[in-house]
């Protein structure tokens, strides 16, 4: 992990008491993995980030709760696969999904509130994205804010679909921690992690 003289019981045991960094630690070193497990049961690149993405939302969630003398990945794996099952369940084919974001969508346009929420998300995701190194922030505009699919960015920015991946998994991390250095925690973890 980022120091090797830190345990992971040590970085649990520092997320049991909030601390945001060893969360990000944590989410460094398993993301990756929960990713490519979840990818061989949704096969869409896209949904499988946003499953990653509610799993670590978990982590958050039950952080006090969390035991560092048991196995965090066997926990982290227990999560994941309920997530994955979940969003099987729910989402038997794309019209379904569609309907789903649609709706989660319509939600926060009709209230006041998340209307104000959504706009200090917005205006703080496009600083984000600013800050993104050049074919990074391309790649991220082509698929998440253009809606293109990775063989469609990969083919228009001329490399593989590996790489638009990689750049894709990369610029998530880098706004997501840029989420957590300038915003409102409860914004970051709760707005961002939900529906980025």
């Amino acid at each position: 992990m980022g120091d090797s003289t830190i345990t992971e019981a040590e970085y649990l045991e520092r997320l049991r008491r909030g601390d945001v960094a060893a969360y990000m630690q944590l989410y460094d070193q398993y993301s990756g993995h929960v990713y490519g497990w979840v990818l061989r049961f949704v096969k869409v690149p896209a949904y499988a980030e946003d499953i990653v993405q509610d799993v670590f939302l978990k982590i958050w969630e039950v952080r006090e709760r969390l035991d560092p003398a048991q196995s965090f990945p066997a926990y982290l794996y227990k999560i994941s696969r309920n997530k994955t099952f979940t969003f099987l369940k729910k989402n038997a084919s794309d019209e379904a999904t569609r309907l789903r974001i649609m709706h989660r969508i319509g939600e926060i346009t009709e209230s006041p509130y998340h209307q104000t929420l959504w706009a200090q998300y917005q205006q703080m995701l496009n600083s984000a994205v600013t800050q993104l190194p050049y074919q990074r922030q391309r790649v991220f505009t082509l698929c998440r804010q253009e809606g293109k699919s990775y063989e469609e960015a990969a083919k228009e920015l001329g490399i593989s679909r590996n790489t638009v991946k990689e750049h894709m998994v990369m610029a998530l991390k880098d706004i997501k921690a840029y989420f957590y250095r300038h915003g409102d925690l409860s914004l970051a973890v709760l707005i961002f992690i939900h529906l980025f």
